[in-house]
């Protein structure tokens, strides 16, 4: 059985930590490749504000699901959820829409019933009212200042009108209702009142703790000031510290006098910035320059980054090639390829020795095989499916093309290169065919013929990698910050 080579344990390792990334990319972002278990019920809500897919369904507290999305019914909201398989709710109960605390996150909590049967996949939980969020805080606090104008104008009515008793009425209905609002605000906040009694109390012990040596740091400070000592105490008791800032109060009556003579002079149009602001055609370039800025801003930022790695694994020859791929799109139709590339046959040498062999002298010439890092630079239109290539292909000229099927996972592409190369072996130009399908957007698996008109370095070829944008990059570094953290 042959040993493996140094360049395929190599490949070995670079689709191991391909693999690594890519589960470490799934992780953080939270997808799976297979379906997840577990049993689905529905909730149907007047209103769902602030709850998103993924947010947390809670059963006293604890997480025994998530939401798997939301849609419209009618004029009310549909919450489909989750729950995970070995969680049994009993019949009977309701779903609430919940805040963790006064501005936290928002989550789906389960009251469960006390029915000896257990809800099943598909049913239906009747909704419970929302607690209270900050908007529904803010109406309320709005009611009761509506309250408020309503009892002074049916006191007016009393003093000065026939309908006191309505408006009596009026006072106690609106009365009864404040009361009401204040009872339901405490009774659904009661948690979170009790941690601000908990850290009030907290730190009202720690006062009464620390208090007497906070008065006495406070005592010995104040001594050091009448004594005279540190920069406060010589302020004010130091005649020189006095005269000192007196004196740099001067000064600074005298910077504001040159300030105001400064700004009289821009108000005349005098000096540079004078011009700046009173000079028409000084604004116009400026202007102009400002707008020029600004549309080369804009053009940078409509820049779409993608980054990849890529490995292919030749079949005849028992060689690995990696890839290193930066592609820069200003636009749908156009972009530009650049990638480094790790070649087995790099350089390309001829060696000749001669050997005297019964004194006959023999010349024996031998190729040397040397891996070596190459460069590619293209610049790339798409026009519909077919998408054109051409520049610098692994540092020789060489064109390309690419086709995209409708599904856009799917491509073929056909590469020519290297038309008069030092190889001795390549005698014809380098042509290479690839066939490639992409999986969940950043896995990359590849399969082709390389070496098409060369028979003696001609090879069959797999290959894998990973690509990701500018904006999967960012998600996946916070991910790894928020994890450390």
């Amino acid at each position: 059985m042959k040993a493996f080579t140094t360049e395929a344990k190599v490949g070995m390792v670079v689709l191991l930590a391909a693999g690594v990334l890519a589960y470490m990319s799934f992780k953080v972002g939270g997808f799976s490749l297979f379906r997840e278990d577990g049993y689905h019920l529905s909730a149907v809500f007047d209103s769902v504000s602030g709850l998103d897919e993924r947010s947390q369904i809670r059963i006293a507290g604890v997480e025994v699901g998530q939401v798997e999305s939301v849609s419209l019914d009618g004029d009310a909201a549909r919450v489909s959820m989750r729950i995970q398989p070995s969680v049994r709710i009993k019949k009977g109960g309701y779903a609430v829409i919940r805040s963790s605390g006064l501005l936290g996150d928002r989550y789906v909590e389960i009251v469960p019933g006390a029915d000896a049967a257990f809800l099943g996949d598909g049913d239906i939980l009747p909704s419970h009212r929302e607690a209270p969020d900050m908007e529904n805080i803010m109406d309320r606090f709005s009611g009761i200042a509506d309250d408020v104008k309503a009892v002074t104008a049916a006191l007016r009515e009393i003093f000065v009108g026939r309908e006191g008793n309505d408006a009596i009425k009026e006072i106690l209905w609106n009365a009864q209702k404040f009361t009401k609002g204040i009872y339901d605000f405490v009774k659904d906040n009661r948690d979170s009142l009790g941690r601000s009694v908990y850290n009030f109390e907290t730190f009202s012990e720690s006062l009464s703790d620390q208090g007497n040596a906070l008065f006495q740091n406070l005592n010995s400070l104040i001594r050091k000031v009448e004594r005279g000592e540190g920069t406060l105490g010589k302020l004010i008791t130091d005649e020189s510290a006095y005269e000192k800032l007196n004196s740099s109060l001067d000064d600074l009556a005298q910077t504001l006098k040159g300030l105001r003579e400064v700004t009289k002079k821009v108000e005349r149009g005098e000096g540079t910035i004078g011009k700046l602001f009173s000079d028409e055609k000084v604004y116009e370039n400026l202007s102009t320059a400002l707008e020029g800025l600004g549309s080369a801003i804009g053009r940078v930022e409509r820049f779409k980054m993608y980054i990849g790695l890529r490995n292919e694994y030749q079949l005849q020859g028992d060689e690995n090639k990696g890839y290193f791929t930066l592609r820069l799109q200003p636009r749908i139709d156009k972009y530009y390829l650049m990638e480094v590339i790790d070649d087995p046959r790099g350089r390309v040498t001829e060696e000749t020795e001669v050997k005297t062999t019964n004194g006959v002298a023999s010349t024996i010439t031998s190729l040397k095989t040397q891996r070596g890092l190459k460069i590619s630079a293209q610049f790339g239109r798409q026009m519909d499916d077919l998408g054109l290539r051409l520049g610098l292909v692994e540092s020789s000229f060489g064109i390309g093309a690419d086709y995209i099927f409708p599904d856009e996972n799917f491509s073929v592409s056909l590469d020519v290169w290297d038309f008069n190369s030092d190889d001795p072996m390549s005698k014809r130009a380098h042509l290479k065919l690839t066939t490639a399908y992409t999986l969940l957007e950043h896995i990359r698996l590849e399969v082709g013929y390389d070496q098409i008109l060369n028979r003696s370095l001609d090879t069959y070829f797999l290959g894998a990698g990973l690509t990701f944008e500018d904006d999967d990059f960012k998600y996946l570094l916070s991910g790894i910050s928020g994890l450390a953290r």
